[in-house]
């Protein structure tokens, strides 16, 4: 059994803000309530620096890192917290000789990382121009991701089994937003796009008849509206509506037995987005 050092597990961030031609430029590093660690950079500079700990890495967990880079290049380094550093205060950990683990992350694509049981201070140093965001996330094997990424929406269709085609908008239209570069995923039976813009995420799915789980992540029996939208010509042609208020949906259901579509809006920490009616429509139209 490993030995357990007892730190306070909050962040140690350095946040710069430099004025220039191109605006400001910020980058930082914090270690958020749910114990993951999350990297901003905003017109990030080469060089510029950030750390964060305590991060804790017991048996059996897996270290995520989920980028979503516009441009650049960070390297992340996971630096022991040994015997030579462990009566530091949070604040003062600085990195201790090499570190167990390093990565340069950019673009979006997740990267699994695969490195000891124990506690780190995880330091982040932009390599390239940054602008964007990235989560280290840590699962064990119980609360494990269990979608499996891939790049496009016919390798979902392909994954997921007994599935012909999953056809989403390149750009998906949720009232006034529009989200763009979904992330495609697959479990059995299911196939998954999922967008961002802002604080927004978006999730549109298929499935098919051999898929027994459930469609959206969101309780739809604590919304206190639920309705019928009808759409096309057919009065049996209708979309299940469900959110806080009518004509505002926040899940919308449809299909059969056979094929089965939803799309789920959540709020990332922000205000919940409904969907009005005229982009729940439109959604059942290009959804396929």
């Amino acid at each position: 059994m490993r030995k357990t050092i007892v730190l306070i597990a909050f962040a140690v961030s350095f946040l710069i803000a430099l004025a220039g031609c191109g605006g400001n430029s910020n980058f930082g590093v914090v270690v958020n309530e749910d114990l993951n660690v999350e990297i901003t950079a905003e017109n990030a500079s080469e060089d510029m620096t950030g750390s964060a700990g305590t991060f804790t890495l017991n048996e059996g967990d897996t270290v995520v890192i989920e980028p979503a880079f516009e441009e650049g290049t960070v390297l992340v380094e996971f630096y022991p917290i040994d015997g030579s550093n462990e009566d530091a205060d949070v604040e003062n950990l600085t990195p201790s000789g090499e570190p167990e683990f390093d990565v340069e992350v950019s673009g979006k694509e997740p990267i699994e990382c695969g490195f000891a049981a124990g506690d780190y201070l995880v330091t982040a140093t932009v390599v390239e121009k940054a602008n964007g965001t990235a989560v280290i996330r840590k699962f064990n094997e119980e609360e494990a991701d269990p979608w499996t990424k891939v790049a496009s929406a016919q390798e979902a269709a392909v994954g997921a089994g007994n599935m012909d085609e999953f056809e989403v908008p390149a750009q998906l239209k949720i009232n006034d937003l529009t989200f763009s570069d979904p992330v495609f995923s697959y479990q059995d039976g299911v196939a998954q796009a999922y967008y961002e813009s802002g604080a927004i995420g978006i999730s549109v799915r298929k499935a098919c008849g051999i898929y027994g789980g459930p469609m959206t992540d969101r309780d739809v029996e604590s919304f206190p509206q639920h309705w019928s939208q009808p759409v096309g010509d057919d009065s049996d042609d209708v979309i299940d509506c469900y959110g806080m208020e009518k004509d505002s949906a926040i899940v919308i259901q449809w299909g059969d037995e056979g094929e089965c579509y939803t799309v789920t809006s959540q709020g990332l920490g922000g205000e919940e987005y409904g969907m009005n009616p005229m982009t729940v429509e439109w959604l059942e139209d290009v959804i396929d």
